[in-house]
């Protein structure tokens, strides 16, 4: 397939949606989840007549993972070269998001706050206070489950640098105390942040896919664009309405155990999000145990007896942030979320006996059936 310039998107299908069942894009495989298999369309009624509609679909490298975006056009006599350049705007806020939130760009936002907060309060952009409210509200809502000040955690055990070192109980304990959104000060007025704590940081990776694929979308729909999926990785997907003449886009489940791609349930979305935290594709082996790479913020230890949480809802950002909070929440702590929050549904593969465990949480009794 020819490349196109760096920040275009790139075509990789290009034909017409006449009602097939089976047309989707195959799992791409990521560190942060492989836990999502793959999307397709929904049967459509036999009686339903379909509309005659363009389809494609195009990628874009972000984040440090594959973007995918499909398309149906909104017109039926609509070329290529208009759906990309609607794909090409909805990739131009994933670019802006990453420009602002990366850690790993020394440029961005968050890094200039990662340097310099812990002496000083920094002065950044609206949109970066946003986020980080957005952020304190999930942290509060879960309990502190979901964290994005676990850098030092996530360094300590070697995550990051994939260099595995078992820490000691005290080396936990001096990492935990650079840990913990309540240690962010973040003043609204004067769009400031300040660290309470010298070492602490800012690490978006938990919510930041979520908030790009949810921009996106919001640029698509206000193009006029009706029905797509886009995807960052497979991690998480946000939906826009429902191929023609189907009731959804279908998400497969795959199971963490199964490397050949056998799928433990799938999930039917239309004008949501779903998203997936795994810890079987990114851990770490010390002294004969696997760790995985997701970190309980109060305890300083990789959760165990998880392999993935699901979580569908309204807006790709919450979603992703549920995703692992309810990874380190667990079956009864995230039971009691979706019973509060019953906007939400998820699905957790709990590990027993080195077998799995799958757990629907508010999917109705027969919308969801294992394959």
């Amino acid at each position: 397939m020819a490349r196109v310039p760096h920040n275009a998107a790139k075509t990789a299908i290009f034909n017409r949606f006449t009602g097939n069942p089976h047309l989707g894009f195959p799992g791409l495989r990521t560190i942060a989840s492989a836990a999502i298999l793959c999307c397709c369309f929904a049967q459509a009624n036999d009686t339903t007549e379909i509309p005659d509609l363009p389809l494609a679909t195009f990628e874009h490298m972000a984040m440090g993972t594959q973007f995918e975006c499909i398309l149906v056009a909104p017109r039926p006599n609509m070329q290529v070269e208009e759906l990309r350049h609607l794909a090409d705007e909805a990739f131009a806020v994933i670019d802006t998001i990453e420009r602002r939130i990366s850690n790993w760009r020394d440029d961005s936002e968050t890094s200039q706050v990662n340097r310099r907060a812990a002496d000083e309060p920094v002065a950044v952009s609206s949109p970066l206070i946003d986020l980080l409210l957005d952020c304190k509200r999930v942290h509060r809502a879960t309990d502190g489950a979901f964290d994005v000040t676990v850098g030092p955690l996530l360094d300590l055990w070697g995550f990051y640098t994939r260099d595995g070192h078992l820490p000691a109980d005290e080396e936990i304990r001096t990492a935990l105390d650079k840990v913990g959104l309540d240690k962010v000060a973040v003043d609204e007025q004067a769009q400031t942040v300040r660290f309470a704590t010298p070492g602490m940081r800012l690490d978006f990776g938990g919510i930041g896919k979520g908030l790009a694929l949810e921009r996106a979308a919001n640029v698509l729909r206000a193009q006029g664009v009706r029905a797509a999926v886009l995807h960052s990785g497979t991690s998480t997907v946000e939906a826009i309405g429902a191929p023609p003449g189907a009731a959804g886009w279908t998400i497969h489940i795959r199971n963490p155990y199964n490397k050949e791609g056998e799928h433990i349930a799938e999930v039917r979305v239309s004008n949501e999000s779903l998203s997936t935290s795994s810890s079987t594709e990114n851990f770490l082996e010390l002294d004969g145990k696997w760790y995985g790479h997701i970190v309980d913020p109060k305890t300083g230890w990789p959760v165990s007896g998880i392999s993935s949480a699901t979580v569908v809802g309204p807006g790709a950002m919450e979603t992703d942030a549920l995703s692992t909070a309810f990874f380190v929440m667990g079956e009864a702590r995230a039971r009691a979320y979706c019973a509060a929050h019953p906007e939400y549904r998820a699905l957790l593969v709990l590990s027993e006996n080195g077998a799995p465990r799958v757990v629907r949480i508010n999917f109705p009794s027969q919308e969801e059936q294992d394959s």
